[in-house]
């Protein structure tokens, strides 16, 4: 499936398990949520011939300061984001295995739900309101998100190293190797 045409006329191929929806006006819809004195608008749910009522839905979109924002339809989940891969990913992740359909939202709108996306995206626009948390707290924050990219990194190449051993081993049944020989390299025994 296919996420709506932009504005170059462009098409690119959704991750797997993701469904996108039409963008939406978040005017359209009679379902308020409260979030300091403010009402949020989000679209109506397709019904149950568009989208299967199992199938989570997340609306996705930008809040007033430009960050991205993903909030669950039911308010289970949400979190706000710097870039738009991230939050399609956020919630891609939150509906593991079975995936998720996004509807993205044209106007702006606020997480009204407890932030579980970046912490850092949310010290800075604490610090942008004048809540400033303190130099020592916010280098703590950017260390912790630091090390949890380094997890996530090594967990992928672990990964990968399992699945290169599983095709070698499927292939050609422990009696070789995969690897790579140019004039650098020393002989093979």
């Amino acid at each position: 499936m296919n996420i709506p045409l932009n504005p170059f006329g462009i098409s690119r191929p959704l991750p797997p398990g993701v469904i996108s929806l039409a963008a939406a006006r978040a005017e359209q819809t009679p379902h308020p949520r409260r979030l300091c004195n403010t009402v949020i608008k989000f679209p109506q749910r397709p019904d149950a011939s568009v989208l299967d009522t199992t199938i989570p839905l997340f609306y996705i979109g930008q809040n007033k300061n430009g960050f991205w924002v993903a909030r669950e339809a039911e308010g289970r989940s949400g979190g706000i984001f710097l870039l738009k891969r991230s939050t399609v990913r956020f919630a891609r992740k939150q509906s593991e295995p079975a995936g998720c359909a996004t509807m993205f939202l044209a106007e702006p709108f606020e997480l009204d739900i407890e932030n579980q996306g970046s912490r850092l995206v949310a010290a800075a626009m604490d610090n942008a309101a004048g809540g400033a948390p303190s130099f020592a707290a916010f280098v703590g924050m950017a260390l912790a998100e630091w090390w949890k990219l380094i997890a996530q990194v090594s967990c992928a190449l672990a990964s990968e190293r399992r699945n290169r051993d599983a095709i070698e081993k499927e292939l050609f049944r422990d009696q070789y190797t995969l690897s790579s020989k140019n004039d650098d390299d020393p002989p093979l025994p």
